[in-house]
C-alpha cells in the first residue's frame, strides 16, 4: 500500500484503546537516566526480550533470533516503551534505529482479537511487519507496515483476559 492510497476501512475495525508509544534509543541507560534527571519521568521497569524460552519472533514472516532491551513507564493512560535492539539482524528496531538514529517508532493498540483484525487489514493491503510473543505470557503482538502509508507504524496487541495496557507486571 502507498502513501497516496486510499484504504477503505475495514468492516468494523475500530481502533479506540491505545495504550503505548515506542520510542526506539541507541543508548537505554542513558536515556532512562536523562528523562527521569530532566523531566521527573520514571521509575523504569527494565525487561530483557525474549524473556522466556517459548518467545517468538518473526520478521516479514520468517522466525528471526532478536535480543532487546526494553523500559517501560506508565505516564497517565498511556505506556512510554523505550527499545534499544541488542542482538539479531532482521528487525525493523535496528532498521529503524540504523536509518533515522531513533526516535518514535510506533504506536500500540490493544484489540479484543488480533487475528480477526489482521485479517481485516490484510484485506485492505496492511501487511504485518513483525510479530510475536509478548512480555507476559499468553500475549501476541504484531508491528504493522504502516510507515509510507501514515508516516509511523501502528502496532497491535492481544492480552487474554483483563488488561491494564501495562506491558510489564
Amino acid at each position: 500500500m502507498t502513501a497516496g492510497s486510499s484504504a477503505s476501512l475495514p468492516n468494523g475495525l475500530e481502533l479506540k484503546r491505545l495504550v503505548q508509544i515506542g520510542i526506539v534509543v541507541s543508548d537505554l541507560s542513558q536515556t532512562t537516566r536523562a528523562l527521569t534527571s530532566l523531566f521527573g519521568i520514571g521509575p523504569f521497569r527494565t525487561v530483557e526480550w525474549p524473556n522466556r524460552p517459548d518467545s517468538k519472533y518473526y520478521y516479514r514472516g520468517v522466525e528471526e533470533p532478536i535480543r532487546i532491551s526494553q523500559a517501560f513507564v506508565q505516564l497517565g493512560d498511556v505506556e512510554l516503551e523505550l527499545i534499544q535492539p541488542v542482538a539479531g539482524e532482521c528487525n525493523a528496531y535496528k532498521e529503524f534505529l540504523e536509518k533515522s538514529g531513533g526516535g518514535i517508532h510506533h504506536v500500540l493498540f490493544e484489540v479484543p482479537d488480533i487475528d480477526v483484525v489482521l485479517e481485516q487489514l490484510a484485506k485492505s493491503g496492511v501487511t504485518v511487519l513483525q510479530a510475536g510473543t509478548g512480555i507476559r505470557p499468553g500475549t501476541r503482538w504484531a508491528l504493522l507496515d504502516t510507515q509510507k502509508l501514515l508516516g509511523f507504524l501502528v502496532e497491535l496487541r492481544h492480552r487474554p483476559g483483563a488488561s491494564d495496557g501495562t506491558s510489564v507486571p
